[in-house]
Parts: C-alpha cells; structure tokens; sequence
C-alpha cells in the first residue's frame, strides 16, 4: 500500500482543512498562509498559484488527478479525494458564477449546466459513482451560491458585516462543515432562522441569500438542476396583509371557503418547493390565531387551506424577520413563546448603517459602489466618487440614517435627479427648542409609517386608527 510522506500529507491536511473552512473567516486566511507566507491578513491566495500547487504535489505521487482508492491508506485516500473536489470546485468557480446570473435572469425555468458534461467527465474520469457525481455537483452549486450572494447582499467592510458573513455561512453550512457532509445535507428544513434589525437595515437580502443556497438535486441525464434557485425562494410580508386574508396568503384557501373565494388560492407554504425556503417579513405584526397555526406547520409540517381538512405537507425552511423588539412583543403576550422557540434555530441581529458607518471608514464609499452597480449597472465609479464626496461635505459627521440602507438607496436617487440630498432631522417631543403639537407629531408618525410600509391598512393596525385617519395625516403630510 503506497504512503504518502510527511511533508505530502501536511500539504494535503492544509488542502483538506481549507476545503471545510468558511470561506469569510480568518481560519482561511491563516490556513492560506501556511501556503502562501507572503499573504497580506484578508488577502485571498490568487486562483493559479494555488491550483498550479496542488498541481505539483500530484506530479509527485504520478497521481495525474485521478484517485486510485486501492493504493493508499483510507486517512490518505480522504486526503487526497478532498483536495481534488476541492480543486475542481475552484477550478469551475467562475463558470458557476455565470451560471448563477444567468438563471437569475432566466427566472424559474431550469437552466441545463452549460459546463456539465464536462464536470461529469471529470467524475467519471477519477473514479466517482453516478450517485456521487450528481451529489457533489449539487454540492459545488450550493458552495457557489452560498458564497456568491452572501458576498453580495452582506457586503461590507466593517467588523460587524465581517461577522454577518461568517454567521450567514454557518447558517447554511453549519459552523462545521464536515458535520454538513456528513449529517445534514439536504436535511436544514427544522433550522429555523430569525433576522432582527431596524427597517430598512436590508432584512429581505440577508433572507434572500439563506435562501437561494439551498441543496438542490442535479439530474446527470438532463444536465440541470431539478428547480431554479429563483423558484426555491417565496417571500411575504405580512404587513401588507389585512388579518382577514393573512390566513389566506400563508396557507391558501378552497374555492368557497369564505365570500369573495370564487377561485382555489395556494399560499405560501403550498407554492413552496421541496428544496426551498419561505421568508416571512414583519413576524411580529401578526396575530395570536394565526401565530397557533403557524406554530402547528413548523411542528408538525402540515397545514391545511383555508376551508379545507386536507393536511398537505410542507418539506421548506423557515426564514422569518422583524424590526420589532421580539423580547418586548414576548413579555407583553404579543408574540408566542412556543412559536419564538420553534423560529430561534439561529437569530441573526443585522447591524444599522450608523453602526456600520462608526466602525470603518471607507464602509460608505463601499457602500455606494455596491449600491450604484446594482441600481445603475452602466454607471461610471466618477458617479459614486461625486455621491460620495457630496454626502461627506454636506451631511453632519454623526447623521443617524434612520432609513437605513433604504434611505442611501433613495438618497442616490435624489442625487441623481436633483444634485444634492436635504437630510431631515426626526421630530422629537423632548425638543423644547421647536414645540409641536399632538396632532404634528401624529401626522408625521403615519407618514413615516406609510413610507415604510406602503399601505393604509399597515398604518391603521399599528397606531389602532382607523383608515380614514390615517389616509387623512398621510396626505397632510
């Protein structure tokens, strides 16, 4: 039986050791550096000198990058089958990335895998079963995305983004991902998420990227994934929904279960896919009766449509958020504590710009890149340089951005259509320096509700006024 030396073997344990580090900690870089000692701290290891090492140590063993598993010891033969999945996960990085804005344009139609017969040979080439191959390309897919959107929906320079993308990992690989592998892939529908953060902090994208990495199956005879990733992501937000419909839009309704019901709806859960994972924004605004049966499908995975006693089964993840202090919701009998405990698998705090802001000094230039990419693609980095250096001169050194990265977003905007941004400072009843009344403090309050939420119907159940007032403040604001 054939050995490998010792310098072999810490070689391929480093290999191996990266291949099941989070990608955003300081684990890999230190693991990098063991091969690169030049590494600046951060600093990823460039995609070919890497590859070419690896290269050269399997010249060495005449290897050739195939596995032969009756030559070597089972703890070499581990080492040596995860540096070349590892390898081949980097070596198609890019074309999954491709890949992955392709399907996002695409939509919920399946793309087949341009590259995949060639990754299939490559399987096939070193010895991988079919069930093997279609599972390990499953599982490259799922490490792209992963990677891919918490990149870009966590992006940022500060120390608590830094820390949003390690725990966003985590979330969905697990803190240890050789326990992934070996016990929980494709089993992550009982880990329940809940996001909390201030409105406007960029909940609906940190659900997104949880769920948008899902383990979904690849199919070597159709060479594509069975659902789009697109498709495996439903979101809902609750305030927009009267509590007469809430029932209706999470678990769908029969044809004549209430007035109006002329046609069957399926819900949420119902629309849901093997593979995917429902985002419910704004948790804490429902009410007790629809709290018990939500409680009931995270328990037991059955749900039942509106006017109908047919169990239907729901096999997604649970992503819920709220910019309600859920404690205070807790202790006032708002929110159930069964139901709390049934979404707290994993509660992930997403920072505030003005956090984010106080902790790096270049978060915001970053920021605006990102921003503008997004919402103006062909836009010149002159556009974000002048942006930035508008709001550096003009806004106060502490501004609170109580939007959040919603108002940056529209402060862009404005920007862009007007050359500059007017900040606003909140109305407070303690400044006795610019005295209001009852009734200016409440327009503005359902103004700013109403910008936030973007219906009457929201407003109305949170201040317990009824609709005509509160369309009456909003439009005096």
């Amino acid at each position: 039986m054939a050995k490998l030396t010792n310098e072999q073997r810490d070689f391929f344990q480093t290999i191996y050791e990266m291949a099941f580090s989070n990608p955003f900690s300081l684990d890999l870089w230190q693991l990098e550096a063991r091969l690169f000692p030049q590494l600046n701290e951060y600093e990823n290891i460039l995609h070919k000198p890497a590859m070419d090492l690896i290269d050269n140590y399997w010249q060495q063993l005449h290897w050739n990058k195939k596995i032969n598993r009756l030559t070597l010891s089972k703890k070499d033969n581990n080492l040596l089958t995860t540096s070349w999945l590892y390898y081949h996960y980097r070596c198609y990085e890019e074309q999954f990335d491709d890949y992955i804005q392709t399907q996002k344009q695409q939509g919920d139609t399946p793309l087949v895998l341009p590259f995949g017969k060639e990754l299939v040979n490559d399987f096939r080439g070193a010895g991988f079963s079919e069930a093997e191959t279609a599972h390990y390309i499953s599982l490259f897919f799922q490490l792209r995305r992963g990677f891919y959107f918490i990149s870009r929906h966590a992006y940022g320079l500060s120390s608590s983004m830094r820390q949003l993308r390690i725990k966003l990992w985590s979330n969905i690989f697990t803190f240890q991902s050789q326990w992934y592998l070996d016990c929980f892939c494709g089993y992550m529908e009982d880990f329940s998420t809940l996001l909390l953060g201030e409105t406007g902090t960029g909940k609906s994208f940190i659900a997104e990227a949880i769920g948008c990495s899902g383990l979904i199956p690849f199919d070597i005879k159709k060479q594509q994934f069975q659902v789009s990733f697109t498709q495996a992501f439903l979101a809902i937000n609750l305030s927009q929904y009267p509590a007469s419909l809430l029932e209706s839009e999470l678990f769908g309704h029969k044809r004549g279960a209430f007035t109006g019901a002329i046609e069957q709806h399926l819900g949420l859960f119902a629309r849901c896919s093997l593979y995917g994972a429902v985002f419910i924004d704004e948790i804490g605004d429902i009410d007790i009766p629809t709290q018990v049966k939500l409680l009931t499908v995270l328990q037991d995975r059955y749900f039942c449509p509106v006017g109908s006693h047919e169990k239907q089964r729901f096999a997604g993840r649970v992503i819920a958020a709220t910019h309600q202090d859920i404690q205070a919701l807790r202790q006032n009998q708002q929110f159930r504590d069964d139901l709390y405990y049934r979404l707290c698998s994993d509660v992930i705090k997403i920072p505030s710009l003005q956090q984010r802001l106080s902790e790096h000094p270049q978060e915001l230039l970053g920021l605006l890149k990102q921003i503008i990419q997004r919402l103006f693609p062909q836009a010149s980095e002159q556009l974000t340089l002048k942006i930035h250096q508008h709001l550096v001169s003009t806004l106060p050194k502490n501004y609170s951005w109580s939007g959040n990265i919603r108002e940056l977003e529209q402060c862009i905007r404005h920007i862009c259509l007007n050359g500059s941004y007017h900040y606003e400072t909140a109305v407070s009843s303690n400044n006795r320096d610019e005295e209001v009344t009852a009734q200016q403090l409440l327009q503005q309050y359902c103004g700013d509700l109403y910008q936030k939420y973007g219906n009457y119907e929201a407003v109305a159940r949170i201040t317990d006024l009824d609709r005509r007032t509160v369309k009456k403040y909003v439009l005096m604001e």
